[in-house]
């Protein structure tokens, strides 16, 4: 028998199997998204022997930009505890019974057992990269690429340095942020008050860590943050300032990510998802030596589905990122429109 519940409601009734797999699907993570966007995550679970066998994490979005089940909102990947295919069908036929008008849709990484539900199609893949941090530095060091370690130094040479950030560096890290997924990629930024819930969910109780990136100067160039979950270090946002690139903070706070990961004594470093075409995203991440495969975007849509409005949210994107269009209308076009992009 499938149960459907609110998340929290079940959280304080059944543990959940393989809640720290991985960042996405940890109760830490999840947490973050429902503070910053205020969306409600449920449930659907199959129990057996009074605990949860197998389960789905999924979130409702109904909005003028389109009607879908999210598996999960705003994660890079998100592979559910399903033990089997039987109980993966049935967990999936009970949202289209649920909601017969929404399209379902699926970020899967690991989880082979989603792919052979007939009904899902592959909509794209994007590239993923993990690393392996076990071995000794020097021997880490040695499996980069020639380009890789000769930007380390040449980034030393230049004067950049890499610091632990207090809190104070977040305002630093989010205002480059912002300028270049707003310049560059023409993208709207995630709002301001996502990185302040994850350093309170995260940096201040020892999970995680801003490193910044200083030239000469002194000036802030560059910033990666960094988050903790189980064995794992999780490269989760980096930026850096467009006119100080040839100084090369980029590989310097890698490598620098890299220590901080044996440090904390931690097995991977999970450098995260690049779309296909970021050619030069994927390249910096095979040459710091990490492994690639796929995350498969998965999708089902009934048949007539009309429910997206696209078109609407490319225009918006394009227009307030407009190179005359002033920051503050850009933030405010980012508040208003990032809860709907579940």
């Amino acid at each position: 028998m499938i149960k459907t519940a609110n998340l929290r409601d079940v959280l304080q009734a059944l543990p959940r199997p393989a809640a720290d797999k991985n960042l996405f699907s940890s109760p830490d993570w999840l947490t973050v998204i429902e503070k910053t966007y205020h969306i409600r995550l449920r449930i659907k679970y199959i129990e057996r022997h009074d605990a949860i066998a197998s389960y789905i994490i999924y979130s409702v979005v109904k909005n003028f930009l389109e009607w879908k089940i999210c598996i999960c909102s705003y994660c890079d990947y998100f592979d559910c505890q399903v033990v089997n295919l039987e109980d993966w069908k049935a967990l999936f036929h009970s949202l289209r019974e649920d909601f017969p008008e929404y399209r379902i849709a699926i970020r899967n990484l690991r989880d082979e057992i989603v792919r052979q539900i007939p009904e899902l199609t592959i909509l794209s893949k994007e590239r993923f990269h993990i690393l392996d941090v076990r071995e000794p530095l020097p021997e880490i060091w040695k499996r980069t690429h020639d380009s890789f370690r000769s930007a380390v130094k040449q980034a030393q040479k230049n004067g950049v340095v890499v610091k632990r950030c207090a809190k104070e560096g977040l305002r630093d890290f989010y205002q480059l942020h912002f300028k270049l997924r707003k310049n560059k990629y023409r993208l709207f930024a995630q709002p301001y008050c996502f990185f302040d819930i994850i350093w309170r969910q995260y940096v201040d109780k020892g999970q995680g860590a801003l490193l910044g990136a200083y030239d000469a100067d002194g000036r802030f160039i560059g910033g990666n943050m960094y988050l903790i979950c189980g064995d794992t270090l999780y490269y989760k946002f980096n930026t850096s300032s467009r006119d100080a690139l040839q100084l090369r903070p980029n590989n310097l706070m890698f490598w620098e990510g890299i220590k901080f990961a044996k440090e904390r004594n931690l097995r991977y470093l999970d450098l995260g998802s690049s779309g296909c075409e970021q050619h030069g995203l994927i390249m910096f991440k095979n040459h710091a030596g990490a492994m690639m495969s796929d995350i498969t975007h998965l999708g089902y849509a009934p048949q007539g589905y009309r429910f997206s409005q696209k078109k609407i949210l490319k225009w918006m994107t394009r227009t307030f990122t407009e190179p005359w269009m002033p920051d503050f209308m850009t933030r405010l076009g980012s508040r208003i429109i990032y809860p709907f992009l579940a």
